[in-house]
């Protein structure tokens, strides 16, 4: 069971440093009205962007991994802990403060997972094969609908928050996928319908997510999609994937589970920390580039809260 703590660890170390990136690119670009597969395309010409891809996707892969052996309770408050990472990351690298509470929360954060990690012991899923692919697929498609209708919706504020919960969600039953597939193998994936589910799932929630930084304060969106992707993976892991703690830890893991992601949401500003500028994040010309096409809308000034 070690080498999956230590899988959970690294996906949290992947996620926070993604966190930070992404919210940087997508600040430098221009509001949508509307989705746009030419979001993504102009995001793939920025390397901070490209960078951020590159670790959202490692943390994926290592957290898929460890869902091969360990609750999504368990992996998914490990991935919620990577605002933390950004907390730590803004203070080491961009010279940021943390204030006491934050401090706080980080170490609550800390021991919530020792206390999780032992509550657990390895498990396979016991997939309900049935209601899996009802609920991976219905719920693919209600977030596309839900997105077109989002987009449209006035003020921006609100619209970034409704964006961020289908992110959310998005993620959520991307990571429900992982849990509940039988193989990994090519040719198995091709024939799935819910790999199909996990690949319009995990679109969704990057393009959504892009979408509700644009339109909301970084700090409100961050916290929704984590706080719903959290919640919802955990509960459906146990309702389709038999999840459950040791015998006689549930009470230590439910008051384990709501310190982590309390502790998670108390760090959130560091989503996008106040101290991000141009000099240590600074991306290549392309993005210097679009940033004077594009109108943007991103200055360092622009503090979350």
């Amino acid at each position: 069971m070690l080498p999956a703590l230590l899988g959970v660890a690294a996906a949290a170390l992947c996620s926070g440093t993604a966190t930070v990136l992404q919210a940087v690119a997508v600040r430098r670009l221009p509001v949508r009205e509307r989705l746009e597969a030419g979001l993504l395309l102009t995001l793939a010409r920025s390397r901070t962007y490209l960078g951020a891809l590159v670790l959202v996707a490692a943390g994926f892969a290592v957290s898929f991994w460890a869902l091969r052996s360990l609750p999504l309770f368990l992996v998914q408050a490990g991935r919620a802990s990577s605002l933390a990472v950004a907390a730590v990351l803004a203070v080491v690298v961009l010279g940021a403060r943390l204030r006491r509470r934050e401090v706080v929360a980080i170490v609550a954060l800390g021991a919530g997972l020792v206390v999780l990690a032992a509550s657990v012991a390895p498990q396979a899923a016991r997939v309900d094969e049935g209601g899996t692919r009802v609920a991976l697929i219905g719920g693919a498609v209600l977030v596309l609908g839900g997105a077109a209708l989002a987009v449209r919706l006035r003020p921006r504020a609100r619209a970034g928050v409704v964006l961020a919960v289908l992110a959310g969600v998005g993620y959520a039953l991307l990571a429900v996928g992982a849990r509940t597939l039988h193989s990994f193998s090519p040719l198995d994936l091709i024939v799935d319908p819910v790999a199909w589910a996990m690949v319009v799932a995990g679109a969704s929630g990057l393009v959504l997510g892009a979408l509700a930084l644009q339109r909301a304060p970084v700090v409100a969106v961050t916290a929704v999609m984590v706080g719903v992707e959290t919640c919802l993976a955990s509960g459906l892991g146990m309702a389709l994937a038999g999840d459950r703690p040791a015998a006689g830890a549930g009470v230590g893991t439910v008051g384990a589970f709501v310190l982590v992601l309390a502790g998670a949401l108390a760090v959130a500003r560091f989503a996008a920390p106040d101290q991000v500028s141009a000099a240590p994040l600074h991306d290549n010309r392309r993005d210097t580039d679009a940033r004077h096409a594009g109108g943007s809308s991103f200055h360092p000034t622009n503090r979350p809260d």
